[in-house]
């Protein structure tokens, strides 16, 4: 776990997802630029509400909702990859890492970038090409990796990602998000 986190108002800020439907509970790691990419956690708890429906004989978590973290995962990647590169661009400082972030996340400069830019951009799971290896069950935490392989001049941005709880692989894939800019 990093001892870099972003405090939860912030952090909920950034993302265009609220209950019940957020499936980010913590961004563990963060790299900016050519060989950025981003690491998240989520937590499979026994009370969501879709766990109950789902095999409830067995319940384990739906392979659809492990696309929504990717998506979601990668969305937040280029989320942060905007801020740095805005923030960047107005102040030349370079903000690379998670911990550059979070050192300057209650700076009010920093966050009148990620509201504005929360307010321009929207971005969508537009596809997946994904291969599940195993299971997560209520209580297992899923760590997800999204790297961002390429973007097309259409606004489709397709992502390098895997999900593992503990060692073991669960899924791996390619996720396709579409993101536009008002």
């Amino acid at each position: 776990m990093s001892k870099y986190t972003i405090p939860s108002q912030i952090f909920l800020e950034m993302g265009g997802w609220r209950q019940p439907l957020i499936m980010v509970d913590r961004i563990d790691d963060y790299k900016h630029g050519e060989s950025g990419y981003i690491k998240i956690i989520k937590h499979v708890t026994f009370n969501e509400p879709y766990i109950a429906g789902h095999f409830p004989e067995d319940p384990i978590m739906p392979g659809v909702l492990i696309a929504e973290i990717f998506g979601q995962a990668s969305e937040y990647f280029s989320f942060l990859t905007d801020i740095c590169d805005i923030w960047q661009e107005r102040y030349q400082q370079e903000m690379r890492t998670l911990r550059d972030i979070h050192a300057k996340i209650t700076d009010e400069n920093l966050r009148s970038i990620i509201r504005t830019r929360r307010c321009q951009v929207r971005g969508v799971l537009a596809a997946q090409n994904l291969k599940f290896k195993d299971i997560a069950r209520p209580g297992d935490t899923i760590e997800v990796s999204s790297k961002l392989s390429f973007s097309d001049s259409n606004g489709f941005r397709h992502y390098a990602v895997s999900a593992h709880v503990g060692k073991k692989l669960i899924s791996k894939g390619v996720i396709i998000n579409y993101r536009e800019v008002k």
